[in-house]
């Protein structure tokens, strides 16, 4: 049996540029892989602090930066690492539930953050050895593909 594992998709939102300025929307559900039950917003972090540093169980997330750069480290169960950089606010990064997580905030930095659930603390994995033990795991039951 083959296990799919979804990965983190870094997507460009609809902007329109004038020399006034730049928009960035999303319209409807077009823009977005799950529906939005949840948005929040993290601000006023000191640069070089990180933030996240969880998985969900279930929940899929969309982060996007407003204002200034975040630096975001991600890790599948397959142990495949990912460093994905948001200083656009057009840039919008899916993230899939099973994925570890840490975001490190540069000066100023304005970190959105859309929901398919609403808050449950029992959908975070926050011990990092709980997440390794998924890891292990899911290395146990994958099966190499014949090729």
């Amino acid at each position: 049996m083959k296990t799919a594992l979804l990965r983190p998709d870094l997507i460009t939102l609809k902007s329109n540029v004038q020399t006034s300025g730049k928009l960035t929307f999303f319209e409807g559900s077009e823009a977005f892989p799950f529906p939005i039950k949840r948005s929040f917003w993290i601000s006023g972090v000191p640069e070089g602090e990180q933030r996240g540093v969880h998985a969900h169980k279930r929940e899929k997330q969309m982060l996007i930066c407003l204002h200034g750069k975040v630096r975001v480290n991600l890790e599948a169960l397959d142990k495949k690492q990912f460093e994905i950089v948001l200083d656009q606010p057009d840039k919008a990064l899916v993230l899939p539930p099973l994925i570890w997580s840490s975001v490190t905030f540069g000066k100023g930095a304005v970190l959105l953050v859309l929901a398919d659930q609403a808050y449950d603390e029992h959908d975070y994995i926050r011990e990092r050895a709980q997440f390794e033990a998924m890891q292990e795991v899911f290395s146990r039951n994958i099966k190499p593909q014949d090729g």
